[in-house]
Parts: structure tokens; sequence; C-alpha cells
């Protein structure tokens, strides 16, 4: 395997380990430490979603120039730098709900540049630009398994200690950037004469005119709206009001959450790729919807644990299929716009979906907003069996 793609699997390896910690330490210092109300939680998950609405777009754009992409474990070090701080708040026992927002702010805004910057690195570093499914997949991996290694590690709260979290959150960033600085340059990004000038509405017209990017980016914003939504707000408070359980229960859930995500992405491994990607992402909103609608049932706590780890499986498999559909069908001279586009419709709809299902739950309860998180997946995926792009996709090359 190319040496230089072994150390790119490791540095987001790394950078996964450190996001999986965060996974379950934001939330849980909000409704744990700070005995955070729904609509608390809501505002601080928001904070650490919010700048991708705003910022993601320009990292996309950035991240299409020539050299952008050397700025990238720079900003490793920024998350890094923000972990440390935070180390520092922690042990003095200045937190608070508003410390805990700019703490947010901070890592959202980082993950900004390093989403779009991360994958467009991807096609340089194996020099190649074809048969990206697999590379995807194994990227995808690599992020779970290392996930699922940060979320264990946050369920030890309670013996580990918040700020020994922190630490290990900042070693893994400095090995990710210390990786990527050993990595060598990367190829520029090919660019026409025509769009020498790179911008954003350069990105936003090429997806709004290509029929599958446009219809995968919709679906990629009403996931991050009541999925992931749903997902960052319900769930913790329904481990804690519902269920009455502590940090080490919503860890728990989390790891079988990353846990299906990890044994999805090894099953499409195992079979070598999926002919028709776009279907794929079309047939896990119905199985999301039937879960969803499930867990609203509120099922004995193994019966949860099972749900959850299917709606990993689930999760997975749409994540996967979506990114390497969209590396697939993207021009190298638009790819960190049209990838920095997908990250925003996903992560900039979520902060919007976290503030609504905050005052959701407050006013309906996790249970019932479960309810017509699932009823509302359902029906899309109805309304997108009489939208064909999906469904044409020619088979993938391998």
């Amino acid at each position: 395997m190319n040496p230089r793609y072994l150390r790119y699997l490791l540095a987001v390896a790394l950078a996964a380990l450190a996001m999986g910690i965060q996974i379950v330490l934001l939330p849980w210092m909000a409704a744990g430490q700070l005995q955070a109300t729904p609509q608390q939680l809501g505002w601080v998950q928001s904070a650490a979603l919010l700048p991708a609405m705003l910022l993601m777009l320009l990292g996309g754009a950035y991240a299409d120039r020539p050299g952008a992409l050397r700025v990238l474990p720079w900003f490793y070090l920024l998350l890094a730098l923000s972990h440390g701080l935070m180390i520092s708040v922690n042990l003095s026992g200045l937190l608070s709900l508003g410390l805990l927002m700019v703490y947010g702010l901070a890592l959202g805004s980082s993950n900004a540049f390093i989403q779009p910057l991360r994958d467009r690195a991807l096609p340089g570093v194996l020099g190649q630009e074809q048969g990206l499914q697999r590379p995807v997949v194994q990227i995808s991996l690599c992020v779970y398994v290392a996930q699922a290694l940060g979320v264990a590690l946050a369920g030890q709260m309670q013996w580990l200690g918040v700020h020994w979290l922190l630490a290990i959150q900042c070693l893994a960033l400095l090995g990710t950037a210390a990786l990527l600085m050993t990595n060598g340059p990367l190829p520029a990004p090919k660019t026409s004469d025509a769009s020498k000038q790179v911008t954003i509405l350069q990105g936003l017209a090429f997806v709004w005119r290509h029929h599958v990017l446009r219809h995968l980016t919709l679906l990629v914003g009403f996931n991050g709206f009541v999925h992931l939504g749903v997902f960052v707000v319900a769930l913790p408070l329904l481990a804690r009001d519902v269920y009455g359980q502590g940090a080490a229960y919503f860890s728990a859930l989390q790891l079988v959450f990353v846990c299906g995500n990890v044994a999805a992405t090894l099953g499409l491994l195992r079979r070598g790729g999926v002919e028709q990607p776009g279907r794929s992402v079309l047939f896990c909103l119905l199985y999301a919807g039937l879960i969803m609608l499930a867990i609203s049932a509120k099922p004995t706590q193994q019966g949860l644990f099972m749900l959850v780890f299917a709606w990993g499986v689930v999760a997975g498999v749409s994540a996967s299929m979506g990114k390497s559909l969209l590396q697939q069908q993207t021009d190298d001279a638009y790819r960190g716009r049209a990838l920095s586009l997908y990250q925003l419709a996903l992560f900039g709809a979520a902060p919007l979906g976290a503030l609504v299902c905050g005052y959701a739950v407050d006013l309906f309860g996790a249970l019932q907003l479960f309810q017509y998180g699932g009823l509302a997946t359902l029906l899309l995926f109805v309304v997108y069996l009489g939208v064909r792009p999906l469904w044409k996709i020619a088979p993938v090359v391998q």
C-alpha cells in the first residue's frame, strides 16, 4: 500500500480518536457536569455545529486553491490548543455554559476548514482519481474504529477525569499534525483557465446543475437536520431522563452506534463495493425511519442498544456511499467546494436541528421526538420513490 496513503490513514484515525472523545465529552459536560436543560444542551451542541453553516463554503473554496493543503496540519494544531485551554478551565473550576459554547465554536470553526481540506487531499495521496469507493470505505472504517476507541475512553470519564480525556485529545491531534507535515506536498487542484478565480458561487452552480449531486446534497441536509439533530440532543436526554442513566450508559450507546458504523464498513469492504450507491443511500432513509419509530416505543435497555447499533449500521452505509458517490461524480476543479457543500448540508443543518430538537424535547419529550423524526424520514423516502436521478446512477468503476 502507498506509504503516503498509510500515513494519511493514521492521521485521519488519530483525529477521529479525538473526535470520538468529543462526541461524548462535550454534551456530557453540559448535561452531566452543568445539569443543562434541553434548550441549553441544544445551544451547546449548536455552538459546535454552527460554524459549519457560516464557514464551510469558505473552507471548500479555500481547499480548491493551489497550496491550500499545506495549512491542514495547522488547523489540527488549533484544535489541540482549544482542548488544552479547556483543560485549564476545567481544572480551575470555571466551567460554565458560556465558556462551553465558546469552546464548541472554536472546535466547529476549525472543523469547517479541516473537513474539505482533508477530503480534498485524498485523490492526491492516492495518486489517482478513479476507483475511489474502496479508499473512501477504508477511511470510513479507520474513522469509525478510532471513534469507537475514543467513545470507549470517554466512557471511563469517572475514572480518568475530564482533564485527562482532554489531554488525550491534544496528544492525538498533535500526532495528526506531525504525520501530515511529514507526508510531503500534494499536487495542486486541476483548474481550467476559465476557473482560475476560485469562487464559492462557481461551486454552488456546479452542484445545483448536477442532478445527482443536487439531490444527494438535499438528502444529506435532511439527515443533518433530523437525524443528527435528534441524535445529538434527544439521545443524551433519553439516557438521562427516560432511562435514568448516567455518563457510562450514554457513552455505551455512543459506542454501540459507532460499532454499527464499523460493522457497516467491514461489510462494504468484504462485499467489494456497491454498484448502485444512490439506491443504497435512499433505502437507508427507509431503515432509519423504521428504527426511529421503534426507539419511540421505549424499548428495554437491551432493546435500545440493539436499535442504536442498527442505526449505526444504516448511518455507516449511508455516509460511506454518499461520500464515495460525491467523490466519483465531482470534477477535480470543483472537488473542494462540492465536498464543503456536502459537509455544509450535513453539519450546517445539524445546529438548526439541534436547536429545534432542544425545544421540541421540552414540549413533547424525547420519545415523541423520535416518533416525529421517524415519520418525517419515511415520508421523504416515499417522496423519493418518484425522483429518479439517484436510482439511475451507472455502476461505479472500482
